[in-house]
């Protein structure tokens, strides 16, 4: 059974029908990524602009990386919960519009039952990702210590093999995994692994189709930024420059400044919701598409028995 990844554009199809989801979605997505920024930025603001100018600059230092990590990750942490409530709520709006529900006066937002066992399917996906990573890191790590005494260059060949299949495996079980969310919402009921059955024989056909839906993602925030640039420019009067005034994560007042206001603003109100659009309603729209396919399947098999 064939899949087209034509569910890579379900998002845009969403937007230009309604296009006041914007407002509702970006409410939702100014909150969420507000507060995300606000722990990130008292939590680890300072670890997290060293770590970066790290790895900008190519010149990374294990043990350094190592030891801000362990500043970064609490504040992480922190953050995962304020992310799967705003996801999830997003991704059950997002669902009823793929799934054409037509009640859209709060731009399809709700909070009851249906967004309560997203949640629990959402957060219980990332547990098991987030495991199959470092299990698989940890195993790479435990055998590249094994052969270190006897070959330096052979541990370190196992722990980059081990990274690279940790990625791997994790990208299989995110794709595998994907329509999880979607089948749960249509359902009614709790089913963590009845995408399995859905997504066999379709690994690349999803793989496809979530890349181009990321990469138009990535197109649109790319032009939105140079919408933001401009009225930051016009706004307070700056140089143009090519690149948005991003905000300065070093402290809690340097990161509320004007010109860091209006990059914020603007990013987390209209770009988030344009993007998360796009992204949730991929799987959506996969899934709306197998399930119609596997239906009158069913039913044949059913008559032939």
């Amino acid at each position: 059974m064939n899949l087209t990844f034509d569910f890579a554009f379900e998002g845009f199809r969403i937007i230009r029908e309604r296009p006041k989801l914007i407002a509702f979605w970006g409410a939702i997505t100014l909150f969420g990524y507000g507060v995300m920024s606000l722990i990130m930025v008292y939590m680890a603001g300072p670890a997290l602009v060293q770590a970066l100018a790290m790895i900008r600059s190519g010149k990374i230092d294990p043990a350094t990386l190592g030891a801000l990590n362990l500043q970064i990750t609490p504040a992480i942490l922190f953050c995962a919960p304020v992310y799967i409530l705003m996801s999830s709520v997003l991704a059950c709006a997002v669902c009823r519009a793929a799934f054409g529900e037509t009640d859209d006066r709060l731009g399809f937002l709700a909070f009851g039952r249906q967004e309560i066992r997203i949640i629990a399917v959402r957060a219980l996906s990332l547990v098991i990702l987030f495991g199959a990573m470092a299990g698989l890191s940890a195993l790479a790590s435990v055998l590249a210590l094994l052969v270190s005494a006897g070959n330096t260059a052979a541990a370190a060949g196992i722990q980059s093999l081990g990274f690279i299949v940790s990625i791997g495996v994790t990208l299989w079980l995110g794709i595998r995994l994907s329509l999880n969310g979607a089948q749960s919402f249509d359902l009614k009921r709790f089913d963590l692994f009845g995408s399995f059955s859905l997504t066999r024989e379709r690994f690349w056909s999803l793989f496809t189709g979530y890349a181009v839906a990321f990469a138009l993602a990535q197109v649109v925030a790319f032009l939105c930024d140079k919408i933001i640039e401009a009225i930051q420019v016009l706004a307070l009067g700056l140089n143009v420059t090519g690149e948005i005034r991003m905000p300065d994560m070093t402290s809690v007042d340097s990161f509320l400044t004007p010109s860091a206001l209006i990059a914020t603003v603007l990013t987390f109100a209209f770009v988030m919701p344009l993007g998360i659009s796009i992204e949730l309603a991929a799987p959506a729209a996969a899934y709306r598409v197998l399930r119609d396919k596997a239906t009158p399947r069913k039913v044949e098999e059913k008559a032939a028995g």
